[in-house]
């Protein structure tokens, strides 16, 4: 092996000499500084350290590659140089046979298999062999660090390289498109891969362009590949969270920022402008520092907020859990007290026809309340069976044509009786431009009507209530409003009132007997036939309108 000698003085510091560009340190530093806190802030994380080695192991190599190269331009020792170039030549071509394991890595968190790693020494194997002898390296220039390579190892290193960066295109597709046990978003791979590949690529590009132009100056831009793909890292980190370094990209960061300014002092020539650069480097450190403490703050609110939000969701899934329980326990309660119910209603109405016999007159008017007292608890309970219904899905619509205004004008006539008690006059008007024809369950239909005109017909101490069937043919629609003048609402219960077991606050000063449930049951069966049921009030005491929808047929 031939050793062109050169006469310049030994470096200090190891790296420092006055022989290599001023490119030289500005670029392998800052690359240097952000893959040792990179490897650092990976390696310190428990987690990604055990599901992430290959990163690391590549990170640490290019270090190693970095100072080896730096060494050698300032090197006046040629054996030492022959050593390091040697070496250099094999950890380039290992760290992208690993970079493609890192890809593997990446998208399924797992380790390549044994044969992976056995086919990459293989690969290696003729470099390991030949790396000692003149078949590899055979002339170095100290003096313009340059070496002279044998062609086949050229080639073959490209080789290796060209065929680490398919077969992370090809993990990456095979990952991406089929779906094969990847653990990762598409995008977050994408990115992932093209940040690794743009590092890869400019890490050659410096070999490329000094091999076909022996320009090695220019040569040295292609480690500014690595802060690129560290970049690319933190904005994953950020935006999806890999390998947990919730801060990483904050630091790595300030870090290459700090890095970048101090390799500015190096390449300063002038007493002014390095002590500009000092000067911003102190600026950078302690602005920094503010940043990454709020980062860290923002970051502990966030993560509190995630914690909070999944308790919640632990919380609302119990919630839904208890409430399907109370409707199933409340189906099978009410069908248990309907069949004793229905028994009890039957003998108090007999019992009030004296179908048994003429009863004495003190036992009339108890009697008389049964029967009253029976009705409402078998209505209340009609009304949580109906609910369980709804909740479960199990409610069934019959849907078929009739005239609406006919059927609201017989329920109409059918209540009246029970207004009149009240002293309530309850007028039934229409105004109609069609026959009033939908399409709906006629028995749902009339039960929702029913509920309306008896809620009206219980809060409302006196005066009257007005049915007014009228329609919209713009709109196609037909509507039944239900007007009073009880005791009104105010704007925040009209909110609430079609909730469950909500009621008016001024409800229970006219019935005591409601359950909150009517409107609820009312309103979902109007939506399941497409319809809806609205309310109006001027205020308490003010009286109340409420307007029962459904599409009309013309």
């Amino acid at each position: 092996m031939n050793n062109l000698l050169c006469d310049f003085e030994a470096p200090y510091l190891i790296f420092f000499s006055a022989n290599p560009p001023t490119l030289l340190y500005y670029s392998h530093f800052i690359a240097i500084i952000s893959a040792m806190i990179l490897l650092f802030v990976l390696f310190k994380n428990v987690e990604t350290r055990k599901k992430s080695p290959l990163l690391l192991i590549a990170m640490a190599l290019f270090i190693v590659w970095a100072m080896i190269d730096v060494y050698l331009w300032a090197t006046n020792k040629s054996y030492l140089s022959i050593f390091w170039w040697s070496i250099q030549i094999l950890v380039e071509p290992i760290i992208y046979i690993l970079s493609a394991g890192v890809m593997y890595n990446f998208l399924r968190e797992k380790i390549p298999s044994f044969k992976y790693f056995f086919l990459g020494f293989i690969v290696l194997l003729p470099l390991i062999i030949f790396l000692p002898t003149d078949l590899t390296l055979y002339e170095v220039n100290l003096f313009d660090c340059i070496a002279s390579e044998s062609s086949w190892i050229i080639y073959y290193t490209y080789f290796i390289e060209i065929l680490s960066v398919l077969l992370i295109l090809l993990i990456s597709v095979y990952a991406i498109y089929f779906k094969k046990n990847t653990v990762r978003k598409n995008s977050e791979s994408i990115l992932f891969m093209l940040g690794l590949i743009a590092f890869l690529i400019a890490f050659t590009s410096g070999n490329v362009i000094g091999s076909l132009t022996e320009d090695w100056v220019t040569a040295q831009y292609g480690l500014f590949g690595l802060p690129v793909f560290i970049g690319v890292l933190g904005y994953l980190i950020v935006k999806f969270k890999t390998y947990s370094l919730n801060t990483f990209a904050a630091q790595v960061l300030i870090i290459a920022l700090v890095g970048l300014v101090s390799s500015l002092t190096l390449v300063s020539e002038t007493a002014a402008t390095r002590n500009v650069s000092v000067v911003t480097l102190l600026l950078t450190l302690v602005l920094g520092t503010i940043l990454i403490r709020s980062v860290k703050k923002e970051i502990r609110q966030k993560e509190q907020l995630e914690r909070l939000t999944i308790d919640l969701a632990k919380a609302n899934k119990r919630l839904k859990k208890l409430d399907k329980l109370k409707s199933e326990f409340v189906s099978i309660a009410s069908h248990q007290l309907r069949s004793p119910l229905t028994s009890i209603r039957g003998y108090a109405s007999m019992l009030a026809e004296e179908s048994f016999g003429k009863l004495p007159q003190k036992a009339k008017e108890p009697v008389e309340r049964i029967v009253e007292s029976s009705q409402r608890m078998a209505g209340a309970i009609e009304d949580y069976l109906n609910v369980s219904r709804i909740e479960s899905g199990n409610m069934k619509y019959n849907l078929s044509d009739f005239n609406l205004k006919d059927e609201v004008e017989k329920i109409t006539d059918d209540v009246r009786a029970e207004a009149m008690k009240k002293g309530l006059v309850l007028l039934f008007r229409s105004k109609l431009n069609c026959e009033g024809i939908v399409n709906a369950d006629i028995g749902k239909t009339v039960q929702i009507v029913h509920n309306l005109i008896n809620n009206s017909i219980k809060y409302t101490p006196k005066g009257s209530i007005t049915v007014l069937v009228r329609d919209d043919l713009v709109k196609k629609k037909i509507f039944v409003d239900i007007v009073d003048t009880g005791i009104g609402m105010s704007q925040e219960t009209i909110d609430h009132i079609f909730e469950k077991f909500e009621r008016a606050d001024n409800a229970n000063s006219v019935n005591v007997s409601g359950t909150g449930l009517g409107l609820f049951v009312a309103l979902k069966m109007a939506n399941a036939m497409k319809g809806d049921i609205t309310a109006e009030s001027e205020g308490d005491g003010k009286g109340s309108v409420f307007s029962f929808e459904l599409p009309l047929i013309q």
